[in-house]
């Protein structure tokens, strides 16, 4: 976030069908889920102690939130971002649609100002109850390669940058396949005084099923040396119809290891009624 995000940039997906549904087999994604983050704990605690690290060397991660951090990693390191789970919940009647989304994403910082990132998620499980149906299944889904340029502030108060991404359909629909789509985002950052922050993400994006935009501010209410609390709201159009409210902690344990927690609560029919996310970002190098 703010710069802290959630989802995010990650828009709201719309509700995949079969016939027009959700899967994800709960024991399996719980025992799945457990190795994961056993390996993903390991692996931050090497690597927090493997040398000499300090706060400062911590990058703002792009998780958890609606928007990205609108600071970029310095030239030659390395980040791992990783979902646990992002999950959706929706209800339309009784019909009851459940998705969640390991997704993992890897920033190289390219230059002072400049970074690629690749993502992907690795693993969608899906569900759908109710009206008489009960469907569920998991698959790999799509890919996205961006680009990420930090632009120049007059202040150092102020940080804003611009990110580029377009979406490799390399996954099997529903989960994935979802067809090209491009997406253009910015996110500016205010710092305030007792460690407090305002930020501001837009994002305008094109795919084949037409265009959307959308537009979430956030305010990081709290933040000492290893915890931070923030509020945002997300709207949009378009293809990214939504309207929401959430709320996030980070929470930065091991130098450069930081896990995140958020949750967004829809407030309009084209958005889930809940979504939320669990994650862990590591500075690699």
């Amino acid at each position: 976030m703010p710069v802290l995000p959630f989802l995010a940039p990650q828009r709201s997906r719309a509700v995949p069908s079969f016939v027009a549904t959700h899967h994800g087999r709960r024991p399996q994604l719980r025992r799945r889920g457990d190795v994961l983050l056993r390996r993903a704990l390991l692996l931050a605690a090497t690597t927090g102690t493997a040398g000499v690290a300090c706060a400062e060397d911590t990058p703002a991660f792009d998780r958890p939130g609606i928007g990205f951090a609108s600071t970029t990693l310095q030239r030659g390191q390395l980040a791992w971002e990783q979902a646990f789970f992002d999950g959706s919940y929706d209800r339309d009647g009784d019909v009851r649609s459940t998705e969640y989304v390991a997704n993992s994403r890897l920033r190289f910082g390219l230059s002072a100002r400049t970074e690629l990132q690749l993502a992907i998620d690795s693993q969608v499980w899906q569900r759908v109850r109710g009206g008489g149906q009960d469907q569920r299944g998991h698959s790999g889904g799509d890919a996205s390669i961006g680009l990420k340029q930090a632009l120049p502030s007059a202040s150092d108060r102020v940080s804003w940058a611009l990110l580029g991404s377009a979406s490799l359909p390399v996954g099997r629909a529903p989960y994935g396949d979802a067809g090209h789509r491009y997406d253009l985002g910015v996110s500016a950052g205010w710092d305030l005084p007792e460690g407090r922050s305002l930020a501001l993400y837009g994002n305008a994006s094109d795919s084949e099923d037409g265009s959307g935009w959308s537009v979430s501010p956030s305010y990081t209410f709290y933040a000492g040396d290893t915890l931070s609390a923030y509020v945002e709201a997300g709207i949009g159009g378009g293809e990214d119809e939504m309207r929401a409210l959430g709320s996030g902690v980070t929470w930065l344990f091991a130098n450069r290891v930081q896990l995140d927690l958020s949750v967004l609560r829809g407030l309009s029919s084209q958005t889930p009624d809940w979504q939320g996310g669990l994650g862990i970002s590591v500075l690699l190098r």
